[in-house]
């Protein structure tokens, strides 16, 4: 028998990529959690540019709306302020005697709370406290 020390596994074999149909190394192809299947690389690489471009896409229509045509500094003020009064309305409605709709203040996420049994004292959905004011705990 030869004894070759030199000897290394083979790792040139190529194979076909199911997604895109090039050719690339075996031991490069990688499972992807989005396409849900072993992919190449150059997939892997054309959907971070193809998210890159999205971005900057999404990020230039926002500019865009931004500056609209006749905006001043008094509408921004007209904007913020309108903003500030739509934050500082009360965060809930009553849906019967002892239950109100109240709307998260961290995650907007809306749910009854039992304002007898104070239950739930958490947010189901991210688990922040909910938190009431003086003038909130009045309109009970």
């Amino acid at each position: 028998m030869l004894k070759d020390t030199n000897f290394k596994p083979s790792s040139s074999v190529k194979i076909k990529c199911k997604k895109c149909g090039r050719m690339a190394p075996s031991d490069q192809f990688v499972l992807d959690h989005i396409y849900r299947m072993v992919v190449c690389p150059n997939c892997i690489k054309d959907r971070e540019q193809q998210k890159e471009v999205e971005k900057k896409q999404i990020y230039q229509k926002e500019k865009e709306q931004q500056q609209k045509p006749g905006w001043d500094s008094e509408d921004d003020y007209l904007e913020r302020a309108f903003k500030m009064k739509k934050e500082s309305e009360l965060p809930f409605k009553r849906i019967s005697p002892d239950k109100i709709q109240y709307v998260c203040s961290k995650c907007k996420h809306q749910f009854a709370y039992n304002t007898v049994k104070k239950h739930p004292n958490l947010c189901p959905y991210c688990g922040s406290s909910i938190t009431l004011s003086r003038t909130e705990r009045f309109y009970w």
